[in-house]
């Protein structure tokens, strides 16, 4: 007897497969790399990077992909790294909807703005969506819709119910102010005059209670002059503090207090502390030596800050100002040079084991991986290539 299902039957079956396929289409890949770890890479990607931040203990990195298809659809999605594991996590986002704006509540949940345009200006809806992870293999998202719409959350620390944002506004004028998790103002707008091409820049600062913020302007297109505004969230007074031109090298860390604005700058093997403080007769940046308080000044700074370039690791102690070599990587080999200029530039987090995960963000392409504590090449999490 013949068993074999007749040929008739398994074309009938292949049919019904193929129309059953074209009617339930599989879903598209989420917004973000693609592949898994450690075969992938922040280039290799659908949609584009927007914000990212590492979590207070620097043992997780969240990030965001934005996507516009080709017929008008906003996607977006976020992903979450445990860095000692490694394992990621993703988190799609509600069609329609960007991600302007990331930050960490704590070592467990992402607080991330989602709003309903891409254009700042057309943006009508706004939510906090609170990305929790549940200690499994997955996470929790829920969603919070503010008050009022916020085009882009410009500082939100840890622990704290407070965040500075950019309002939506008339063009040639930067709206900003202090709100609450539901939206509510706190205190008042401030509004400042924009040059032509100007645009409100990503570095920003709140105080722990929210009663002072620095936000920062970019008044030419490519970003080159750039210029810190101090502002007072109870009156809505926003001034000038100081201007790019003034700091040794890129910003790093920026805190601010009743006692004035604190920043860390790093240009190569060099790093500072500077200090905007109130109590001299004219406020200036400063560096800032060991008779100054960093800790009571300024609670929220972290006591150091580590750092990668292309020669080594270093640790910056901001009470005193002083640099610990902590690895040397002149002593690699030739073949170390790619690896080496993509961690240029970036942060180091301890790890458990002893060793560091580095994190560079260049053009919004993340490389992350792992450098022992020797300074030689770890295993790769998420890389630029």
């Amino acid at each position: 007897m013949n068993n074999r299902i007749p040929m008739a039957i398994l074309v009938v079956l292949v049919l019904v497969a193929f129309v059953w396929r074209v009617a339930h289409p599989p879903a598209p890949p989420l917004p973000g790399p693609l592949g898994a770890i450690p075969a992938w890479d922040s280039r290799t990607k659908i949609g584009d990077m927007g914000p990212s931040a590492v979590s207070p203990s620097g043992s997780f990195w969240a990030g965001a992909w934005n996507q516009k298809t080709a017929s008008g659809e906003l996607r977006s999605a976020i992903l979450v790294i445990d860095l000692e594991k490694p394992r990621a996590f993703r988190q799609e986002i509600k069609s329609g909807s960007v991600v302007p704006s990331l930050s960490w509540k704590d070592d467990d949940t992402v607080r991330a703005l989602v709003v309903d345009s891409d254009d700042p200006e057309r943006i009508r809806t706004a939510r906090i969506a609170c990305v929790r992870r549940t200690g499994g293999e997955s996470l929790e998202c829920r969603t919070t819709a503010l008050k009022q719409p916020v085009a882009r959350i410009l500082a939100w620390s840890s622990g704290s119910d407070k965040f500075a944002a950019l309002l939506p506004g008339v063009a040639g004028k930067a709206r900003v102010a202090v709100l609450s998790e539901s939206g509510d103002l706190v205190g008042k707008v401030a509004e400042v005059e924009l040059p032509p091409v100007a645009s409100v820049h990503h570095t920003a600062a709140i105080s722990p209670d929210g009663g002072w913020f620095v936000f920062s302007v970019a008044e030419d297109k490519v970003g080159g002059n750039i210029t810190y505004y101090f502002a007072d969230s109870r009156t809505g007074f926003a001034h000038k503090a100081f201007s790019l031109a003034e700091l040794p090298g890129r910003v790093e860390g920026m805190w601010v207090s009743r006692a004035g604005v604190l920043t860390v700058c790093a240009e190569r093997e060099k790093f500072q502390v500077l200090g905007y403080l109130f109590e001299t007769a004219k406020s200036k940046l400063t560096p800032l030596g060991a008779k100054t308080d960093v800790t009571r000044g300024w609670p929220d700074a972290p006591k150091t800050m580590m750092f990668v370039t292309y020669n080594g690791g270093y640790e910056l102690n901001l009470a005193d100002g002083k640099v610990k070599q902590l690895f040397d990587l002149t002593k690699q080999g030739r073949y170390s040079d790619s690896w080496r200029r993509h961690v240029q530039d970036g942060r180091l987090y301890p790890r458990k084991d002893g060793d560091y995960t580095s994190i560079s963000l260049v053009a919004n392409e993340v490389d992350i991986r792992v450098i022992k504590k020797s300074g030689d090449k770890g295993p790769n999490i998420l890389t630029r290539g």
